[in-house]
C-alpha cells in the first residue's frame, strides 16, 4: 500500500491521508480512511435500523469523525452530519486531562501538541452535543478522591459517566459501592440514562451465570458487554436477565463490537485464515500478535459484519441486545499514519 505524503495540519494533527491500492483490472482506487470507516459505521447502522428502529449505535473513538476539516481553509471543522445521523452516541475514553500530569523536559516538549489535540477534542465534542449525539465518558481511577472528581467533571459536562478501576474493564469498580447518580426508573432509550458500566471481558467472574448474577445485583441504567463469555456466547435468557437492574427496572444492554481488528480466538475468526489470506487480514498488532488489523473497507469483511442473517450484527440482535458500541473506529489512524502502532 503506498501513502500519499500529507499535505497540510489542522490544529497540529495530519488532515486525512489517502492511499492507493490495486483495484479490479489491476487498476488503482484512492482510499480515504477517514471516510471510509464513516461509510461502514453508517452502512452497520443502517442494516440494524432496517430490522430493528431504535437499534442504539454508538462509537467507540468515534468523536474525531464527527468533524471533517476544509479542504480549503485546514483551520475549519464541519459537522460530518450523515455520520452523525447514524448514531445515538459516541463513548470516548479519558475525555478529561490526566488527574496526575506528567512533568519533565519529554512532557514540556509534548505540552503544544497535546494542548492543540486538545482543542480538537473540545471541538468534536460540543459539535457531537450540537448534533444530538450523548456524549459517554470513560475514566479510569482508584483513589476515592479521584474517582468522585472524575464523576463529578463528567456530571457537569453533562456526559454519560463510568469511571473503571483498570483498563481491562473486567470488573465491577469496588467504589463507589452504588451506581453514581442511580436512576430508579426503566429506560428504553439512551437519552434516559444517568451512568452506564463497561465489561468488556466477564472471565474473571467465574460462570456465565456468575456474571449475570453479578450484574442483577447493580443498578446501572445500561450495561455494555461483550457477546462471548470466554469461547461461549451468551445466550437469549442471559442477555434478557442483564436487562433488570437490582431495582427491577429495566435497563439497556449493548454488545461490544470491533470493526477494525479480529482475533485468531474470536468467534469470526475462521481455520485457515493467516495474515493477507484472506485479503482483508493485515498485519498483527505489536502488543498483541494473536489479534490482526483488519482493511475495514474491504467488501468481504463487511458481509461478516453485517448484511444478511448469517452476518455477526444479525446473531448479535437475535440475541436481544437493544445495541452495540463499536469499538476500532479510530481504526483509521493507523493506516492514516503509514502504519504507526501508537495511532
Amino acid at each position: 500500500m503506498r501513502v500519499l505524503a500529507v499535505t497540510a495540519g489542522l490544529l497540529g494533527l495530519a488532515m486525512p491521508t489517502m492511499a492507493q491500492n490495486a483495484g479490479p483490472g489491476g487498476g488503482e482506487k484512492i482510499i480515504d480512511f477517514r471516510e471510509t470507516m464513516r461509510a461502514l459505521v453508517q452502512n452497520i447502522s443502517a442494516y440494524a435500523r432496517s430490522l430493528k428502529p431504535g437499534f442504539i449505535v454508538i462509537a467507540e473513538h468515534g468523536l474525531d469523525l464527527v468533524t471533517k476539516p476544509d479542504f480549503q481553509d485546514n483551520t475549519l471543522l464541519f459537522p460530518a452530519r450523515t455520520f452523525a445521523r447514524s448514531l445515538d452516541g459516541v463513548l470516548e475514553p479519558e475525555l478529561f486531562p490526566r488527574l496526575t500530569p506528567p512533568s519533565g523536559k519529554e512532557a514540556a516538549k509534548e505540552a503544544p501538541a497535546l494542548s492543540a489535540a486538545r482543542a480538537v477534542l473540545s471541538t468534536n465534542v460540543e459539535t457531537a452535543k450540537s448534533l444530538g449525539l450523548t456524549i459517554l465518558d470513560l475514566e479510569f481511577a482508584t483513589k476515592p478522591q479521584d474517582i468522585d472528581r472524575a464523576y463529578a467533571q463528567a456530571s457537569a459536562k453533562k456526559y454519560l459517566p463510568f469511571v473503571a478501576d483498570t483498563p481491562i474493564l473486567g470488573r465491577i469498580p469496588l467504589y463507589p459501592k452504588l451506581a453514581y447518580n442511580a436512576n430508579p426508573k426503566s429506560l428504553d432509550d439512551l437519552k434516559q440514562a444517568t451512568n452506564y458500566i463497561y465489561i468488556a471481558n466477564a472471565q474473571g467472574f467465574g460462570s456465565t451465570n456468575d456474571f449475570i448474577q453479578a450484574l442483577s445485583y447493580t443498578n446501572h441504567d445500561i450495561v455494555i458487554t461483550n457477546v462471548f463469555h470466554g469461547r461461549n456466547p451468551l445466550t437469549k435468557l442471559d442477555v434478557e436477565r442483564l436487562k433488570y437492574k437490582k431495582l427491577g427496572a429495566r435497563r439497556l444492554v449493548l454488545a461490544e463490537v470491533d470493526v477494525s481488528t479480529v482475533a485468531t480466538y474470536n468467534f469470526l475468526w475462521q481455520p485457515g485464515w493467516r495474515m493477507e489470506d484472506p485479503a482483508f487480514v493485515n498485519v498483527p498488532l505489536r502488543d498483541d500478535p494473536d489479534r490482526y488489523r483488519i482493511t475495514y473497507w474491504d467488501p468481504a469483511w463487511h458481509s461478516l459484519l453485517y448484511g444478511g442473517t448469517a452476518s455477526y450484527l444479525y446473531g448479535v440482535m437475535d440475541l436481544g441486545f437493544d445495541g452495540v458500541v463499536l469499538k476500532g473506529v479510530n481504526g483509521w489512524r493507523y493506516f492514516e499514519s503509514g502504519g504507526e502502532e501508537n495511532q
